[in-house]
């Protein structure tokens, strides 16, 4: 019989709440799967956000979090899908206490009938939910998120691409997109999820991932302006191999050509690429956060 995953360390300069720490401890005798499929751990936060720590991970690799600025701590949690927290509960107390019930609206942590033993124990440490405190969860979330440390090869970029870079990784509901889509004299209405937006004029595609992440902008056949590592505007394949390299690789459609391909900001998995068909008479361009 196996029992619940149990490792707990808070962050530098905070310690575990102590009803957390109670419940950790007793949770570890009980057998796994009894309330929801669960490990307590504290793994670093993504995408490095400020003031909260995870406590809490999810089999589907979604984390809960809490909020250690906002008295008292609100539950929060990370979607592995969409890189957007989600307000799952205004306090630890009200958390478990959902949990104990079965109601925290979270499928892995709702599944499991023998929560007779996890409502006693909060009988037993007489937990109450306390007055929640006016906490807005994109709000937090907007202003944690470190600025992105820009690496020397976006510095050298010209504004256009340096602006058109500065889009990926960013998710469709960050508040301050419409205004930076506007910069770029670009449409400012994204689609949520798996779309595309286009400027046709101007050879710009922005394409949208799955959960709602900008993961490319490609420059297709009418892009006439400044692109990556000093390429200029109509670059042909001789110069593109003195200032790229050779090749590093070719196309995998049909008549298939060139591809070259480098990393432009290691740190974000960020990369530029260059590839023209053997008929085609135009090179596509692309910037793109590469899949792990």
């Amino acid at each position: 019989m196996s029992r619940y995953f149990v490792k707990l360390k808070a962050p530098k300069g905070q310690t575990v709440p102590p009803l957390l720490a109670r419940f950790a401890k007793w949770l570890a005798k009980q057998e796994y799967g009894a309330f929801g499929t669960f490990e307590l751990i504290s793994p670093k936060m993504p995408g490095g956000l400020r003031d909260a720590w995870c406590f809490l991970s999810l089999p589907d690799g979604s984390l809960l979090a809490l909020v250690s600025t906002v008295k008292p701590a609100p539950v929060v949690l990370f979607d592995s899908e969409s890189d957007a927290l989600k307000l799952v509960a205004p306090s630890l107390e009200a958390f478990l206490l959902a949990l104990g019930k079965g109601k925290t609206r979270l499928d892995d942590l709702d599944e499991g009938d023998e929560r007779e033993a996890l409502r006693a124990w909060l009988e037993k440490e007489e937990v109450q939910a306390p007055k929640p405190a006016t906490f807005n969860v994109r709000t937090y979330q907007r202003e944690a998120t470190p600025a992105p440390v820009v690496s020397e090869g976006v510095k050298k970029l010209a504004p256009l691409p340096r602006g058109l870079v500065s889009l990926l990784g960013r998710h469709v509901s960050d508040a301050k997109l419409p205004a930076d889509l506007k910069k770029l004299k670009l449409p400012t209405k994204l689609p949520k999820a798996q779309g595309k937006l286009k400027d046709t004029k101007r050879g710009i595609t922005v394409t949208v991932g799955r959960g709602g992440v900008i993961r490319e902008v490609h420059l297709g056949k009418n892009y006439d302006g400044p692109l990556a590592f000093k390429l200029p505007s109509g670059v042909n394949d001789f110069t593109a191999s003195k200032l790229l390299g050779k090749p590093t690789g070719e196309l995998k459609k049909k008549d298939g050509g060139p591809i070259w391909e480098k990393v432009l900001d290691a740190n974000r998995g960020i990369s530029f690429s260059r590839s023209r068909g053997h008929f085609d008479w135009w090179s596509e361009h692309r910037f793109f956060i590469k899949a792990k």
